[in-house]
């Protein structure tokens, strides 16, 4: 009885401080060192493939981000310059005579 009442004077004291809740902190992070542990052990393939899927994606997403840019200036510029010089053709080539029947 006697260490259950100095246990519960020093919580007492503790609480009126402050100090208990780094103190219980300090306490769960060890107490949580092995589960985490395995845990990381659990989700480390997870987080390759992940990794590796992250890396697919930034790649193809790059590829279709070149793609939509080089569409982007062809029709900015390319068209353009195309009707430009179709109409220029147009109106610039020889006339054929057409043979009467």
């Amino acid at each position: 009885m006697e260490l259950l009442g100095w246990s519960l004077v020093i919580l007492a004291v503790l609480l009126v401080t402050g100090l208990l809740g780094p103190l219980l902190g300090v306490a769960l992070a060890v107490a949580a060192l092995p589960a985490l542990a395995v845990l990381g052990v659990m989700l480390l393939p997870l987080l390759l493939v992940l990794l590796v899927l992250g890396l697919v994606l930034w790649v193809v997403g790059s590829a279709i981000g070149v793609a939509a840019g080089l569409l982007g200036f062809l029709l900015q510029w390319g068209l353009p310059l195309l009707l430009l010089l179709v109409g220029i053709w147009l109106l610039t080539r020889a006339r054929r005579p057409r043979l009467q029947a």
